[in-house]
């Protein structure tokens, strides 16, 4: 029964949402590069200013810390490739919210966009990486309704996927706060992020000698 199931999820079989799951598939499996582009056009169309860092940086510093939290209950497994789940957790941010993480991935992408300066970047953003994110959870949920069953089906009607709960969810399970095991799974996020940062200020730097509005400007000369 669970080999039939991966299988339809996986988008090798027609399933109930046969398209937004194989999409949903495509786009957790490449999760990592997709970014790629949106800072690509960040660092050639972006001009960082001192109101743009006060604005974007704790957006940013929010997003990571939402992050860290709910890596700290949920593990290695918010690191995989395959679609994976040991236990439900219900712990930490998964108690307000359903998908605390890709929350805070929203977050850090507009507060990096607000960094960078460029206003529809700051719009698109946070709207592109919904759908994106739809797509993503289309895949998910399914494995976890076949993983959890009832106890998933409760926790999927009280807590909402993005909207955060004001009260915590009462029925709490999964792994306890390890700052060990947070500070282990992110550090690639934390140095992706560090690094970012890094080019967005060697571009504001370059930008203010060179008397530019952006890099593309100066690319053509």
């Amino acid at each position: 029964m669970r080999a039939t199931f991966e299988k339809s999820v996986s988008g090798g079989e027609p399933g109930d949402r046969p398209a937004a799951e194989c999409i949903g598939k495509w786009l957790f499996r490449h999760r990592g590069i997709l970014p790629v582009p949106f800072i690509l056009l960040l660092l050639l169309l972006g001009n960082p200013r001192p109101w743009s860092w006060i604005a974007g940086l704790p957006l940013i510093f929010l997003g990571e810390a939402l992050r860290f939290w709910g890596v700290g209950h949920a593990g290695g497994a918010t690191r995989a490739r395959d679609l994976r789940a040991h236990a439900l957790c219900t712990r930490g941010p998964f108690a307000r919210v359903r998908n605390p993480l890709y929350l805070g991935n929203t977050l850090m992408a507009l507060g990096t966009a607000t960094v960078g300066g460029v206003w529809y970047l700051m719009v698109a953003q946070p709207l592109l990486y919904t759908l994106y994110y739809y797509f993503i959870i289309r895949f998910e949920e399914p494995f976890l309704e076949h993983e959890f069953g009832a106890e998933y089906a409760v926790y999927r009607r009280e807590v909402r996927r993005f909207v955060p709960r004001l009260t915590p969810y009462p029925a709490r399970s999964g792994r306890d706060f390890s700052a060990r095991d947070a500070l282990y799974n992110e550090r690639r996020t934390l140095t992706g992020q560090g690094i970012i940062l890094l080019l967005l200020l060697a571009l504001d730097i370059t930008l203010a000698q060179l008397g530019s509005a952006d890099l593309w400007s100066v690319i053509l000369g």
